[in-house]
């Protein structure tokens, strides 16, 4: 707890200082006094502290009176509390250049009787000062029990918030490191104070994981002690909320793995688990796989597991995120249409238009989308993901974004090629430019490919290669020369589109 004292209008009233006067300064009466001291030498730079009450008779500087204007500012500059002088033995008239200078920072200068000593002075200033202090020590134990007994003897986050409201007399919002309000009291207020508001950081393990809002704009000593332990409650509330969270993520997460490992586990345990784990079973669920180059990106991983988390609870469904480390599995909820009548909404969640504008764009990182499937069969969402990953970068090494249903045909044919043999066929249709490629360094095969993906585009070519359209104009001259394709023909074009996507997925990595 900070040090705490008392204005320099409550020390005037103290009996020892009734004969006292105020010079000038008069608006910084409401400066809190927190220590006093004499001041016995003239340099006092560096010595001075927040709260002071400085007393001197001006003896160390008798001979240089205009020191004193300078000893008034460093006392402002300080922010003490004031200086109280006796004028009557060696300071006889005090340069009006002080008195301005009190005024301009509004530090008090008091003139002090003569007959009083300075022990008589500093011990009822301390003795009021320590007082204080022991008040206010009383009244922070009294408020950290009465808001540890409410948790311990759990009634409820809200109980603690409204007897918090209640200590500070104003509203206050507990809000998450997202700015989700986690409680407010009085309870269910809408929305966060745009004016007159104070915040309070909450911390968990030294890391920030809240903050306390209050809807008032000063507060006093009491209520400062109040918030401090409100923080204190607070933050062992959010500790022990992450303490639960972290332990059933553990076991959602084990189950996860379960399922994802081919662990044989009948239907009807898998419904079981789910349930209890707040997995809808009669939902959809997707995988998705989320690739990060750089190590060190852990911002955007943090807001795709934010956005994950966020849009979950929108749609009331309960998704999960496995870290591991540079890669993300995120398990990803989907109501049937059933569900989306119960809970009034007609806009169903596609999770890919949510996901793709963090990723579209940014270097170093990629995802692949399974299908939708049943709980029970998440194996099967994961093991296309990881297809969908590892297919769409060896047609496009540029693609960040790849979606299973998308590249579903092609695993097709290539899953019935394991019965024919393609390599010939192949061999004869895009033989030539493959050869001439490794003869000349060129890039003749992709450049067909992108050419014949964008539908016969040279701009659109040019773009997925990053090379000038003439370039591509050039490269297609060159393979009309070599493989003698007829780019007229629909049939011919399909046939050399299959030919390189085969010869990319199975051949390209062993030849």
């Amino acid at each position: 707890m900070k040090s705490a004292g008392i204005t320099v209008s409550e020390i005037l009233r103290l009996p020892v200082l009734k004969e006292a006067k105020v010079i000038s300064g008069e608006l910084g009466m409401n400066r809190v006094v927190k220590y006093i001291d004499i001041m016995e030498v003239p340099d006092v730079t560096g010595w001075l502290r927040e709260g002071e009450v400085l007393l001197t008779t001006a003896y160390a500087i008798r001979h240089d009176p205009t020191l004193l204007p300078k000893l008034v500012e460093q006392l402002a500059l300080a922010e003490a509390a004031a200086l109280a002088i006796k004028t009557e033995r060696f300071l006889h008239d005090m340069p009006i250049e002080m008195i301005q200078m009190s005024q301009k920072y509004n530090l008090p200068i008091i003139q002090l009787p003569n007959n009083v000593p300075y022990m008589d002075i500093t011990h009822a200033v301390m003795e009021q000062i320590i007082d204080k202090q022991a008040s206010l020590l009383r009244r922070s134990e009294e408020i950290y029990k009465t808001l540890t007994t409410l948790v311990v003897e759990n009634k409820g986050i809200q109980a603690v918030a409204d007897k918090v409201s209640g200590l500070l007399r104003s509203s206050m919002w507990l809000v998450d490191k997202t700015g989700k309000t986690i409680v407010s009291s009085p309870a269910h207020t809408p929305n966060l104070p745009s004016h007159n508001k104070k915040f309070w950081n909450i911390n968990v393990d030294k890391k920030h994981e809240g903050k306390l809002v209050i809807d008032k704009a000063t507060l006093d000593d009491v209520e400062l002690i109040c918030v401090e332990q409100a923080r204190l409650v607070f933050s062992l509330e959010l500790m022990r909320r992450k303490t639960a969270i972290e332990t059933e993520n553990k076991i959602r997460g084990d189950f996860i793995e379960e399922l994802l490992s081919g662990l044989t586990l009948s239907k009807e345990v898998i419904i079981n688990k789910g349930n209890q784990l707040g997995f809808k079973p009669d939902g959809e669920w997707e995988l998705a796989i989320v690739e990060v180059e750089n190590d060190n990106d852990a911002v955007l991983i943090e807001k795709i597991s934010t956005l994950v988390v966020q849009t979950s609870q929108e749609y009331r469904i309960k998704s999960h995120i496995l870290d591991k480390g540079n890669r993300l599995l995120l398990i990803l909820a989907s109501q049937n249409d059933e569900q989306m009548k119960h809970i009034g909404n007609n806009v169903p969640l596609h999770w890919r238009s949510i996901l793709s504008p963090i990723i579209q764009g940014r270097q170093g990182i990629r995802i692949g989308f399974g299908g939708k499937k049943p709980l029970w069969d998440i194996q099967g969402s994961f093991l296309e993901a990881k297809r969908a990953m590892m297919m769409g970068s060896k047609l496009n090494r540029y693609h960040q974004i790849f979606d299973f249903e998308e590249l579903e045909l092609f695993q097709l044919l290539m899953d019935a090629t394991e019965f024919v043999d393609m390599d010939k066929f192949v061999e004869k249709k895009i033989g030539l430019l493959v050869d001439y490629d490794k003869e000349n360094g060129t890039d003749l095969v992709s450049t067909l490919y992108y050419y014949l993906f964008t539908g016969g585009s040279l701009m659109g070519t040019a773009k997925k290669l990053f090379i000038h359209r003439n370039s591509v104009k050039y490269r297609m001259d060159r393979i009309r020369e070599i493989a003698d394709i007829d780019m007229e023909n629909f049939q011919e074009r399909f046939i050399y589109y299959f030919c390189i996507i085969y010869f990319k997925l199975k051949m390209e990595t062993t030849t």
